[in-house]
């Protein structure tokens, strides 16, 4: 046959077979197959939620098994919010994957982030799936990319879920070579754990943001709302300085424990597994004031220190005068302690430390900052 019923006929057996091949998502249970129209209970669309990948032993197929949603506290502090809504802003507006990698220790604050994209995702009907397992290969890709739809994938401890060969593996997923769009999260502790070839390479890896402990502001928020005795905000904010990385976990424990037992910030400090650590290159500059005045020849040659204000005590011996205006001058050296019971003072930036004695003697330790390359410094 000719004519226009002959290309009815065909337009509409076209249709028919592009029908037949669209993906589906069979739900059975509280899991959902991708597969085809072979079910009452079928799916065109995946409902925004959380899934984790499983397996189906017999059949050797993937299928998403519904888990809850992640749930966050009524406040948010410090700029996840912002980050996550930039963040999704580039998602929405690049044509395929974009990857992000955020790494920092535990309680930083990247999971929080992590969880805040799959939030805030699920109001933009964006389904996430959790990775806890490591899944990589030709079947996991084609599992992966079989669901059309915008989709998170997060993949918490990244370097310890994946070993080095794993990896690998997961470099064709992340390169963007795929049609669907997937927005790629990868948490880990350990940067230098993760495969050379994600770093500073934007095609796989668009963004990449690294915790390094609270900053002063964020301290200052959470205190305000939660500390009762506010009067020793600036403590914790100048406490907080003398780590490496003073986490979110650590604030909210050592805020816990003033509040329960009206303590100071070092007294709760005494009891709880929050004590700062120093690399051999911290050290802090001394100043000793004696009536007054600055005492000039003291015990510290080159005027270092090295150590904890926090928990050790201070020893500085200084030379003092016992008479003058005679043709040989009669000297002495006079010892002075200070202990941690005699801080008076910490500034905002944790990196100024006063002593002061009952008779007036005062020890300022100043930390001295890191040497170390900057590649902004070039600018």
């Amino acid at each position: 046959m000719t004519g226009p019923f002959n290309g009815t006929i065909i337009k509409s057996l076209f249709k028919l077979i592009e029908k037949t091949q669209m993906t589906y998502f069979l739900k059975q249970g509280n899991s959902y197959t991708v597969s085809k129209k072979e079910s009452l209970d079928l799916h065109e669309h995946l409902p925004a939620g959380n899934y984790v990948i499983k397996k189906n032993e017999m059949t050797g197929q993937l299928y998403l098994e519904a888990i809850d949603k992640f749930a966050i506290g009524s406040k948010v502090y410090g700029d996840t919010i912002k980050r996550a809504d930039r963040i999704l802003n580039t998602f929405q507006s690049r044509p395929s994957t974009t990857g992000v990698m955020l790494t920092g220790e535990k309680g930083s604050g990247k999971t929080l982030l992590a969880k805040m994209l799959s939030v805030k995702g699920y109001e933009q009907d964006i389904p996430t799936i959790v990775i806890n397992a490591p899944w990589c290969g030709d079947l996991f890709n084609a599992f992966i990319q079989s669901i059309e739809q915008p989709l998170i994938v997060i993949f918490d401890e990244f370097e310890k879920v994946y070993d080095e060969q794993e990896q690998e593996a997961m470099l064709t997923l992340l390169d963007g070579v795929y049609p669907t769009k997937k927005l790629f999260v990868l948490t880990c502790n350990d940067k230098w754990r993760v495969n050379s070839h994600m770093r500073n390479r934007p095609g796989r890896i668009f963004y990449s943001l690294e915790y390094k402990g609270l900053d002063a502001d964020f301290i200052r928020e959470y205190c305000h709302d939660n500390l009762k005795a506010k009067e020793h905000i600036e403590k914790i904010v100048g406490i907080a300085g003398t780590f490496d990385e003073f986490n979110f976990d650590m604030l909210k424990a050592l805020v816990e424990e003033m509040n329960r037992y009206n303590e100071t910030p070092q007294e709760a400090m005494s009891m709880l597994n929050t004590k700062p650590e120093y690399g051999d290159s911290s050290s802090y500059t001394i100043k000793l004031v004696v009536n007054g005045e600055e005492v000039k020849d003291t015990s510290y040659e080159e005027k270092e220190w090295h150590g904890n204000p926090l928990n050790k005590s201070v020893s500085v011996s200084y030379k003092v005068v016992e008479q003058e205006g005679t043709d040989e001058e009669v000297w002495d050296w006079e010892s002075v302690r200070f202990s941690p019971a005699e801080l008076k003072k910490i500034d905002a930036n944790g990196t100024k430390y006063v002593f002061t004695k009952d008779d007036g003697v005062s020890l300022i330790l100043t930390k001295v900052k890191t040497k170390g390359y900057s590649y902004w410094d070039a600018f």
